[in-house]
């Protein structure tokens, strides 16, 4: 019994530990060592390296009661610097986004006790003349939602959705022609209105065989081939509900960045009154909710149980 009261007594000072890790924080050394291994996925440098944090604010970013971070590494307007977002996803998880760059920049405001991002950058500029600048400034109001940033929408649509496909096709660069309508993808989602999916992979996402003749294991991820699941009532409610609040058919439906070899993300919803909205995204930055969006069909990949 005495064990048992002291395991639990350790599991709960874990968790003590976890939900005040932020909180704890109290100078820019702690808050580098704390984002030190997570920033690593943003550059190519080590964890290692002596991270230099320049401001930092703790806040609750996604109103949960848990304690959020924003911190700017490196020196302000340069190429270099970062501004990044940690949110505590409770029991000592966090995500780690970069939410501005180089001479991007973000203020906070609060609407109504709700926490805003305010993003001063740029966008790429299609069907530009040669002589016009390839970027004009944007500026977003942006809300934490659905598991990230997306522009702020005061008023969400409520669509009937049929059907979905999403698509990846490496190359076409987006901004010197039209996208083509249905080119041979490598990759594509297919989800009907009750969640049964097809994914087809039309190459094998294994670049490097190590070992000669090795077999290899039969994975959505990499392997060639066709997998079928029916994607979990949340997830499939969660991306319903995403297309929902970003107004997908209120968008463009062309989207690119000048940046060469990338991928092109195409996303094509059918609705139940027949209409269809497609929008192909080339280097999949167009909006911040189709950031999102996308990244829930790469997440699709590996997080159901495909047959």
């Amino acid at each position: 019994m005495k064990k048992l009261l002291l395991l639990i007594c350790l599991l709960f000072c874990t968790s003590l530990i976890y939900a005040n890790k932020i909180d704890s924080l109290t100078d820019k050394d702690q808050v580098a060592k704390f984002i030190s291994p997570l920033i690593v996925q943003f550059t190519y440098r080590g964890a290692d390296k002596k991270w230099e944090i320049n401001s930092w604010q703790k806040l609750d970013l996604n109103n949960d009661g848990l304690t959020d971070l924003i911190a700017t590494e490196g020196t302000p307007g340069s190429t270099g610097k970062l501004n990044l977002i940690a949110i505590d996803l409770s029991n000592g998880n966090f995500q780690l986004i970069k939410i501005a760059s180089g001479e991007e920049s973000i203020e906070l405001k609060n609407k109504e006790g709700v926490a805003l991002v305010i993003f001063h950058g740029f966008r790429d500029k299609l069907n530009r003349k040669p002589d016009e600048p390839r970027k004009t400034s944007r500026t977003d109001t942006l809300i934490y939602k659905y598991g990230n940033f997306v522009e702020l929408n005061t008023e969400p649509d409520h669509y009937e959705i049929d059907s979905i496909t999403f698509s990846l096709l490496w190359g076409w660069y987006g901004s010197q022609d039209t996208p083509p309508k249905d080119p041979h993808r490598d990759r594509v989602i297919e989800i009907d209105h009750s969640g049964n999916t097809t994914l087809t992979n039309n190459k094998d996402w294994v670049y490097y065989i190590l070992a000669k003749g090795q077999q290899k294991p039969r994975n959505p991820s990499t392997t060639e081939g066709v997998f079928n699941t029916t994607i979990k009532k949340a997830d499939l409610e969660e991306i319903y509900n995403l297309i929902d609040y970003i107004s997908i058919k209120k968008l463009n439906e062309r989207y690119t960045i000048h940046v060469t070899d990338m991928e092109s993300n195409y996303i094509r919803v059918k609705f139940s009154d027949g209409s269809i909205k497609y929008i192909a995204d080339y280097g999949g930055q167009g909006t911040w909710g189709l950031r999102n969006l996308f990244s829930k069909f790469y997440a699709l990949i590996k997080n159901q149980d495909w047959k």
